[in-house]
C-alpha cells in the first residue's frame, strides 16, 4: 500500500470519528442551554438532524429540557420535527414532558406530528396527560391530538371479525350450517 493511500485511511477515519464527536457535541450543547455554542456547531456545518448512539437529536435535547431559544435556533436551521429516536420519542413527546407552552407551539407550528405513536404505541396526548400540564394538552387538543392510536378500518373489523370469518374460540367448533 502507497503512502498516498494510507494517508486517505487515516483522514477518512479520523473524518468519520470527528463527525460522531460533533452529533455528540450539539447534542450536549443543546441540551445544556448553551445557544452560541450550538450556533457555532451548526455554522461549522454540523448535521442539524445528527443522532447519538441513541438516535437522540439536538432537538430533542432542547426540547426536552425546555430551551427555547435552542429550540427555534435548530428549527430555523432546518431541524426536522418528525425524527424519533430508537425508542419512537420525538421532541413533541419530549417538550410535554418539560411542559413549555412556546417548545410545543414552535414544533407544531414547524409540522410535528401531534399523533406520533412510539415504539409501545403510546401516543403524544397520553404521554401529555401524565404531566401536569394542563395547558399542553389543551395545544394539542386544538392541535388535533387523539389520546388513543386510531386503528385503521381494515384492521379493526379483522380484529372483531366483521366482514370475514367469524373468528373461533380455542377449543369450540364453528357452527354448522343445517
Amino acid at each position: 500500500m502507497k503512502y498516498k493511500d494510507c494517508f486517505l485511511i487515516l483522514l477518512l477515519t479520523l473524518s468519520q470519528a470527528a463527525q460522531a464527536e460533533d452529533a455528540n457535541d450539539l447534542f450536549a450543547a443543546a441540551m445544556m442551554g448553551k445557544l452560541e455554542r450550538t450556533e457555532a456547531l451548526l455554522a461549522q456545518g454540523i448535521d442539524v438532524n445528527s443522532k447519538t448512539a441513541n438516535g437522540r437529536t439536538a432537538l430533542m435535547a432542547a426540547s426536552f429540557n425546555g430551551n427555547v431559544k435552542i429550540v427555534k435556533a435548530l428549527l430555523a436551521y432546518g431541524a426536522d420535527v418528525s425524527i424519533a429516536d430508537n425508542s419512537g420519542t420525538t421532541a413533541l413527546m419530549d417538550a410535554t414532558v418539560f411542559g413549555d407552552e412556546d417548545i410545543v407551539n414552535s414544533l407544531i407550528a414547524a409540522g410535528a406530528d401531534v399523533n406520533a405513536l412510539d415504539k409501545q404505541n403510546v401516543t403524544v396526548m397520553a404521554r401529555a396527560k401524565k404531566t401536569p400540564h394542563d395547558k399542553i394538552i389543551k395545544i394539542l387538543e386544538k392541535a388535533g391530538a387523539k389520546e388513543e392510536a386510531e386503528v385503521p378500518i381494515e384492521e379493526a373489523t379483522a380484529k372483531d371479525g366483521v366482514g370475514g370469518k367469524p373468528e373461533e374460540k380455542p377449543g369450540t367448533k364453528p357452527p354448522v350450517k343445517k
